[in-house]
């Protein structure tokens, strides 16, 4: 219940920073765009025996990747919500280290695994009460069952990244954080939201989402 309340409560947050940034939204599709900022952290999770999935040196290549991206299609700056990457304090459950997507995303995030996360944001991230600024957290998990990462959108404030697919795929978190700030899948292999592929490219209608997310703001 504690998790349907708080994705209801994100969405609701969301719709209303929406309604607040609607003049910014049609300013920003006739070309005004300042930068803007989005703070950002990465969670590495520790397995059962406490060792970490991942190593810095994995990951940051792909934070740098969200960053540059970010910065050259949609003029936001992505910045680190206290550091850059974390290591977990301690060792995950199984329900967060093995996780679900298109099959059961949902249930996992108002079961263990979402409780835990919400646990873990808590600790290493504070947003405010309305959402606005609130930071993203990318959560690197042990396996993902039908992607390499996943997102509830605007329901949560975190995403999840596969481990092994961070030196293979590094766009991957810029397009997940993508998700989180609204975005949906395109079908053009050119485009940063296409699911597979190179692409790095976002249109001038899916800039101007990202932009008014209420994770990006001008301060």
């Amino acid at each position: 219940m504690a998790g349907l309340l708080w994705e209801a409560f994100n969405i609701l947050k969301e719709v209303l920073n929406r309604l607040i940034k609607l003049p910014e939204l049609l300013l920003t599709l006739i070309g005004f765009r300042p930068t803007k900022r989005l703070r950002l952290r990465v969670v590495v999770l520790r397995d059962e025996k406490g060792l970490p999935l991942a190593r810095n040196e994995d990951v940051l290549p792909a934070y740098e990747e969200a960053r540059r991206i970010l910065s050259r299609m949609a003029g936001v700056a992505v910045e680190p919500a206290g550091w850059q990457v974390v290591t977990a304090p301690h060792g995950a459950p199984k329900a967060a280290l093995d996780v679900r997507c298109t099959d059961g995303a949902w249930r996992d995030d108002l079961g263990e695994c979402g409780a835990f996360f919400r646990d873990l944001m808590a600790k290493t991230t504070a947003g405010t009460l309305i959402g606005y600024g609130a930071p993203i957290t990318v959560f690197i998990v042990r396996s993902m069952s039908t992607h390499n990462g996943c997102s509830l959108g605007v329901a949560t404030d975190y995403v999840t990244v596969e481990a092994k697919t961070l030196k293979s795929t590094r766009r991957l978190l810029a397009h997940e954080v993508g998700h989180a700030c609204g975005l949906w899948h395109s079908k053009n292999p050119a485009n940063l939201m296409t699911p597979k592929g190179p692409g790095e490219e976002l249109a001038g209608w899916q800039a101007a989402i990202l932009r008014t997310s209420r994770h990006v703001t001008f301060f």
